[in-house]
Parts: C-alpha cells; sequence; structure tokens
C-alpha cells in the first residue's frame, strides 16, 4: 500500500474515532438558560452513604443528610450563602435505615431510623421523645421509602429488605404493618411515586435480567397496594421519577446498551397490556403447590385457590374489578391436593382439601363463608389426591404407609365406598381427573404419579369387575403433573399431554389403552414445548420455557399463521392454566396472570441518546433547573466524570449542560464518583438545586437566579 495512502487512512480513521467520541454541541442560547452557584463542599469523612434531602428545622430549606457509618450518626449539610455548616446527628449506635418525613403531618419533617435490630424509631425534629419503636421484623440493612400511602395527609413508609418488602401507616398513632411479601431477590432502583396520575402512591423498582426487568405496583390510595405489573425494557439499568412537559407524571430510565435515557408513561389502553405477577410469602422448595379454579364466590367469573402446606393456609384469588385480590385463609396443615366441585349437589361450588399429614379429607360448603374452617369428612387411610364426581360427593385417592393405594368416593354424612385397588403407588400425585374421557362405562380418573406417568381407572362397570390401573402409552410414562391437562375433542372430553417435541389430545379406549386423537408440534418457532392448555374454542396455549414466551394459536388451531406471542420473566412455571381472555402461569415463586390483547401498559414518549459513545449515564434525578415550569433532569455521567443537565422541552429532553466534578482519569474506563444525587431547594430561594455525594464529601450545586 502505498505510504501517503496509508497516512490518509489513518488520519480518516482518527477523525472517525473523534467524531464518535466528541459530544455534539450545545446551542448556546440553551446552555445559557441553566446556572449553577457551587460547588459548596462539606468534607464529612469516608464511608459516607444514603444521600437524602429533607427539611429537619422546618425553615422551608431542605438540608442535605447522609451515614457516616464509622462514626454511628447522621450528618445534616446546610447551605449558607456560599458557605455551608454540618451538624452531627447521633444515632445511639450502627443503624441499618433512615428516612425524613413527616409523620405527624405539622410540616416538620421527623426522624424515622431502623436500628440493627430491626426497630424503628421516630425522632421528633426538636428532639424529643417520639412514639414507642416497631419492630419491623426484616434483619440487616434496609431501604425506606415515605409518603402518604393511606390519604390522610401523614407520611407512611415502605421497609424494603433483602427479597422483602413490607409497608407501614399511622406510625404516629396505632401502627398498621402489612404482611412481609416477597420481591425480587436483587431488585434495586425502589422509588415511590405517582406514576400512574391518579393521586396515588406507587411503587417501582428494577429486577435483575435483560428483558421483563421492571416492576410497577399500583397504590390504592387506602394504605394497601395491588399486584405487581411486570414489563420489558431492553437492558433496563435505572428508574427514578419524572414529569412531562405538561406535568404529568412520568417514569424516567436509562436502558440500553448505550444507556440511553426515555421517558415512560403508564397507558391505560397500551396495545400490549402488562402481566400481573403475585409473589408467594415464604415460598421453598421446588415442589409445585396444590391449586384448583372455579367460581369460589359465586359471582359468575373463575377464582384461584393456592394453598402452602407447610404454612397450613390457604391463599384466595378472588377476581374482583379486573384482578386478583388475595387473601388468606386457615386450612389443614400438609394439604397436598385441592379440587373445586358441586360436593352436595346445591348448584354451589365447593372446596375440597386432602391432607395426608393430618390424614384428613376436608370441605368448605359453598352456602358457608370462605373463612369457615373446612369440615372433615370419613376417609381410610393416607388421603394425597382428590377430585369433585360430577355426579356428587368427593372422589379421594389414598394410600396405606406401604404404599398401596386404592380409589374411594366419600360425602358428608357417610362412609367412604371402596371404588378400585390401585396397587402400589412409588410416589404421591398431587391432582385427580375425574371425567368421562373413555369409552368405558361411567367416569375414567387420571392422575400422574411422579417419576413413573399417567394412570388411569375406569370407575363404573370395569371397576366393579375388578379392574386396576391400565397400563398407558410410552410417551405418557414420564409425564409430569402440570403436563397433563383435560380438553375436549368432537364434544367429548379427552385428555391434553405435552412433550417436548409433540402435543397429543387422545382417550382411554374400553380396554384401557391410550386412542390418540390429535397431534401438532406446536407453533413454528417455539424451541421446548414446556406447557400447553386447550381453551375449549380451537385455539391453544403453549409455553416455551427455553424461550421465555407463551403462545396463543387462532381458532384454525397451531397450523395457522395467525397467533399471539407474548415474552414472560424466567421462572419455573409448573402449571398452566386459562383464565377468561387470559393465562395463569402457577409456580412456586407466585402466578402471575398473563392478559392477551390491550390494557395497562408503558408507553414510550421520548428518548435521549448519550452525546458519546463512552457517555456512561448511572443516576439521575427532575427538577426544574432553569425555572422555566418544565421539569428537566440532571444525570451522573460517570465517564465525564460529572454531571449532564437535559433539559425538558415539549418535544422530549434535549441536552443543555455538562458539568465535570472531577478529571477524567488516564486510563479511560468509567469513574465511580460521584456516586448518589438528591435534589431539591436547599437554599430556600423557590429554585431546585442539587446534591452530589462523592468520596468523603457533599458537593452542593444551588441554582442561579
Amino acid at each position: 500500500m502505498d505510504a501517503k495512502l496509508r497516512v490518509v487512512l489513518c488520519l480518516g480513521c482518527a477523525s472517525a474515532l473523534l467524531a464518535q467520541t466528541a459530544p455534539p454541541p450545545i446551542p448556546p442560547e440553551l446552555r445559557a438558560r441553566f446556572g449553577f452557584v457551587g460547588p459548596l463542599a462539606a468534607k464529612i469523612g469516608d464511608g459516607i452513604g444514603n444521600l437524602r434531602v429533607g427539611d429537619l428545622d422546618g425553615d422551608g430549606k431542605l438540608e442535605a443528610v447522609v451515614v457516616d457509618a464509622r462514626r454511628a450518626r447522621l450528618v445534616a449539610v446546610r447551605a449558607k450563602g456560599t458557605e455551608t455548616s454540618i451538624e452531627a446527628i447521633p444515632t445511639d449506635g450502627q443503624i441499618a435505615g433512615y428516612a425524613l418525613a413527616d409523620v405527624h403531618g405539622d410540616g416538620k419533617a421527623d426522624l424515622l431510623v431502623v436500628d440493627g435490630r430491626g426497630r424503628l424509631t421516630i425522632r421528633h425534629p426538636d428532639g424529643g421523645k417520639g412514639e414507642a419503636p416497631l419492630d419491623l421484623g426484616l434483619g440487616g440493612r434496609v431501604g425506606l421509602l415515605t409518603g402518604d400511602l393511606d390519604g390522610d395527609g401523614k407520611a407512611d413508609v415502605v421497609v424494603l429488605g433483602r427479597g422483602t418488602v413490607r409497608w407501614a401507616t399511622k406510625l404516629a398513632a396505632q401502627p398498621v404493618l402489612s404482611s412481609i411479601d416477597p420481591i425480587d431477590e436483587n431488585a434495586r432502583s425502589f422509588h415511590l411515586f405517582d406514576f400512574d396520575g391518579d393521586k396515588k402512591l406507587d411503587l417501582v423498582c428494577v429486577a435483575q435480567g435483560t428483558a421483563m426487568n421492571l416492576r410497577l405496583r399500583h397504590g390504592r390510595g387506602d394504605g394497601t397496594f395491588g399486584p405487581w405489573h411486570i414489563a420489558g425494557i431492553d437492558n433496563l439499568h435505572h428508574v427514578f421519577p419524572a414529569k412531562l412537559a405538561d406535568g404529568s407524571p412520568a417514569l424516567a430510565t436509562i436502558e440500553g446498551a448505550n444507556r440511553r435515557v426515555a421517558l415512560h408513561v403508564f397507558a391505560k389502553d397500551g396495545v400490549e397490556a402488562a402481566r400481573e405477577w403475585w409473589a408467594l410469602p415464604d415460598s421453598k422448595g421446588d415442589k409445585a403447590l396444590p391449586f384448583a379454579v372455579g367460581d369460589l364466590d359465586h359471582d359468575g367469573d373463575d377464582d384461584l385457590a393456592l394453598v402452602q402446606p407447610e404454612r397450613a393456609q390457604l391463599l384466595f384469588f378472588e377476581w374482583k374489578d379486573g384482578t386478583f385480590a388475595m387473601r388468606t385463609l386457615p386450612t389443614l396443615a400438609g394439604v397436598a391436593s385441592v379440587a373445586i366441585g358441586d360436593v352436595d349437589k346445591d348448584g354451589l361450588l365447593d372446596l375440597v382439601l386432602a391432607s395426608p399429614e393430618e390424614e384428613a379429607v376436608s370441605w368448605k360448603s359453598g352456602a358457608l363463608p370462605l373463612d369457615q374452617f373446612p369440615t372433615q369428612l370419613t376417609c381410610a387411610d393416607k388421603p394425597v389426591a382428590v377430585a369433585v364426581d360430577p355426579n356428587g360427593g368427593v372422589l379421594v385417592l389414598a394410600r396405606t404407609e406401604k404404599r398401596d393405594a386404592h380409589l374411594d368416593r366419600v360425602a358428608p354424612g357417610q362412609e367412604p365406598v371402596r371404588l378400585v385397588d390401585l396397587g402400589r403407588v412409588p410416589a404421591d400425585p398431587m391432582r385427580l381427573f375425574a371425567a368421562d374421557i373413555g369409552d368405558a362405562e361411567g367416569l375414567e380418573v387420571a392422575f400422574v404419579v411422579p417419576g413413573e406417568g399417567l394412570r388411569t381407572v375406569a370407575t363404573g362397570a370395569a371397576a366393579k369387575k375388578g379392574a386396576k390401573t391400565a397400563e398407558t402409552a410410552g410417551f405418557a410414562k414420564k409425564l409430569d403433573d402440570g403436563s397433563l391437562a383435560l380438553c375436549s375433542h368432537e364434544g367429548q372430553a379427552a385428555l391434553l399431554a405435552v412433550r417436548e417435541r409433540f402435543v397429543r389430545r387422545f382417550r382411554i379406549d374400553d380396554k384401557g389403552q391410550v386412542r390418540v386423537l390429535t397431534q401438532d408440534n406446536g407453533p413454528a418457532g417455539m424451541t421446548e414445548l414446556s406447557l400447553a392448555a386447550d381453551l375449549g374454542d380451537g385455539r391453544r396455549l403453549y409455553l416455551d420455557k427455553k424461550e421465555k414466551k407463551l403462545v396463543r394459536t387462532s381458532p384454525d388451531g397451531a397450523a395457522s399463521g395467525a397467533m399471539q406471542s407474548i415474552e414472560v420473566p424466567p421462572y419455573d412455571f409448573a402449571h398452566l392454566i386459562p383464565h377468561g381472555d387470559a393465562a395463569l402461569l402457577i409456580g412456586v415463586r407466585g402466578v402471575l396472570r398473563v392478559p392477551f390483547g390491550r390494557g395497562p401498559s408503558l408507553r414510550q414518549v421520548a428518548v435521549h441518546q448519550p452525546p458519546t459513545d463512552r457517555t456512561h449515564y448511572w443516576d439521575g434525578e427532575s427538577g426544574d433547573f432553569d425555572h422555566d415550569g418544565i421539569a428537566d433532569l440532571v444525570m451522573i455521567d460517570r465517564q465525564l466524570p460529572g454531571v449532564q443537565v437535559l433539559a425538558g422541552t415539549p418535544d422530549g429532553l434535549a441536552r443543555a449542560l455538562a458539568i465535570p466534578v472531577f478529571e477524567a482519569g488516564p486510563g479511560g474506563d468509567p469513574e465511580n464518583e460521584p456516586r448518589e444525587i438528591a435534589t431539591g431547594d436547599l437554599d430556600g430561594d423557590g429554585r431546585c438545586d442539587f446534591v452530589l455525594l462523592a468520596h468523603d464529601r457533599i458537593l452542593i450545586y444551588l441554582q442561579e437566579k
């Protein structure tokens, strides 16, 4: 290659590199709108963190507060002209978390401190003794978010532990504590604010993963929250509250491989409705939980009953006002199976539970309140699985200590009737399917024995002749419980079984053998067929756990090209159940409802691309930094290192100012400082300022007048 040509190419490459790394110029008229005095620096010491702002003394000016863990204290920094003053606030020992909030409604911020034993203490601004400590029941370090959850004009608190969340209201009177709810183990970026514009505080956070990583929980305004909504944003790094040009709420995000900044609104009629998630408290182990679906409150739609055996409690998911309302009810300990049906033929659905631990079968009559403890039925041996007989009564699979099993029919006020001996059952099934799924007279009962596969038994004339469970086809010998479901075929009941490569409908012939009716290989593009369900109108649901997607086919079935595919979070779901125009995915960790069609979801309304390909946005806050009535954003840029101010405009966001805090290091890697940011009026002039925490000091930037 010619030397001159090599030089030209090198110069061209250098120019291209500079074009990539040099930020585009900021219009002078835009930059002129923003100005800050400072920084006012207050050196505190190494190890400070948890930056917050609040009005501690009620003078209308906010103080910047941090935890000085090495000295077991809090430190408040005040801006006074061009100087700062520092006030040490003792905490009587190491603290696990703190917050500043007006819990008395007197306009002054109280200090909320959680000690190392998980007790919350409230201190008045004048230093007077507050209310008695409140035991939160959470160990280790906690995060505190404050705001008025119940509409009484006084601040409440949301407490965030590792993998848990709970909240407390009425802090200055008789505190009301919620139950402890599980959340994603490594969730971050928690914020409490009204993101949907209904004047009620909501909860938002970021979960791990590059997809399905945003969690949104709507506040009801009465001190409670609804279920989590799960949404997905590509490579979501951080989320925080913001406002649009018209003052309406928005979510600001740092997202994508290039860490762009975007504004999102929560639309009530989005293109694809958000998934709803109910995490289960104290969910342990990997065994699927007993459940049943049916209209237990007699209002015409299906509810969900799910049992936590180790806690002796029933979780009743009542379908109400377009969502599930969950409440906890008492039940037997060690429940292994649950079923819904009309036991006493009074036209109301009842609930039946089997507990091998208590050696009992019990039922809740549909004519009685659901919170009434279940009534025991007479049974023999250890009941392990139940189903409601369509003709009345309960079908019970029970076994002896030597694991010899039998199928009985029991009913209120009657002795059990032995239907058929089942032989040895090496492991306990969880569900019984009782329906006319065979050619023999009467009902058939089908169940899956873990590690063994499908068994079927006739309950009619064949049972009276002493027939036992039938041998099943090879494809059904290794089925999981969730791989089997009831379906229909040409007006008849049938069974649906899913394997990794195919899905089959089948019935049982008069000799007890499997008769395959139809088979398909699922929709195109499915990597692994994990779970399937029949909607009864020609459509079918398929779950692909490997690709983390749920597919609903058209009425023509899997052969048609018209289908819906919805991404789901990577939880280990064991069961797929139709629920109206949606699907329920049930696993050990919780219940996910996946709607099909339009509904509440996020919609992106503005985006700001980083000024260079090396910009490293880390954190951000919202505030009106040019006093024009439109909220702006201030972003920590670790590559600068410093902050970038993004001006809010009617059209979105525009980069307006870059403020370096330190010189860039020689290595070119993003710096770790500054590491925290907060905003508010720190000098009482009615204008929004911002505060940075960097190394061992607090830096205050006051907005110019």
